[in-house]
């Protein structure tokens, strides 16, 4: 859960260098940056949201 809260870190840290990269060069690349770093992090939320749930769920079973 710790490694997937440093991603999540990592993955906002990225997002904002790439913005303020675009908005000091004008570089179209760094907003596909933004793109792929942002699908990355919604990938990363889906797993921490499964893994929570799973826990819930097996929590009383165990």
């Amino acid at each position: 859960m710790l490694i997937l809260r440093f991603l999540g870190v990592a993955c906002l840290i990225g997002a904002a260098a790439s913005l303020a990269a675009y908005l000091l060069t004008g570089d179209r690349r760094y907003l596909r940056w933004i793109g792929w770093i942002l699908r990355f992090a919604a990938g990363v939320v889906l797993l921490f949201v499964a893994l929570l749930l799973l826990e819930r769920i097996l929590m009383p079973i165990i």
